[in-house]
């Protein structure tokens, strides 16, 4: 596995990603529908996650637990704010994790496909950002 210091710098690469997704955007930004989701709601979901990510991970330290980090995004142009803030309540979680955590058990939902262990969450969370980002890329015109 990847070092706690390697996979935050994934995760970073990825958030970066996902802002350029965000910030590349033209085209409906509402445009979707329950089988296929609007870049909002992809975005919105994503942002959302951000907040179960450091959650999980603050659980398995026995640290304080994480704030929500669910936003409103009306437009591409309210993502790098609210993307800024959710890394903040990320970075306050993850900053604290050494590789000899790494392999820590966290309690997630059992339909999740990644090892229930800190640095499968934090891989996933890197992960995330960057699956969501083609998601919105895809959605561009």
């Amino acid at each position: 596995m990847a070092t706690a210091d390697e996979i935050r710098a994934d995760i970073a690469a990825g958030a970066e990603a996902f802002r350029a997704a965000a910030d590349g955007f033209s085209g409906d930004w509402e445009a979707g529908d329950d089988d296929n989701w609007s870049a909002r709601a992809v975005a919105e979901h994503t942002l959302g996650a951000v907040g179960f990510f450091a959650g999980t991970v603050a659980n398995a330290m026995d640290a304080r637990a994480a704030e929500k980090t669910a936003a409103e995004l009306a437009s591409p142009a309210d993502v790098g704010p609210a993307l800024d803030a959710g890394l903040e309540v990320l970075n306050r979680v993850f900053r604290y994790v050494e590789d000899r955590d790494m392999v820590k058990p966290v309690e997630r939902p059992e339909s999740m496909d990644w090892d229930a262990t800190i640095g499968a969450c934090m891989v996933r969370a890197g992960t995330h950002f960057t699956e969501h980002a083609d998601s919105i890329n895809e959605r561009s015109s």
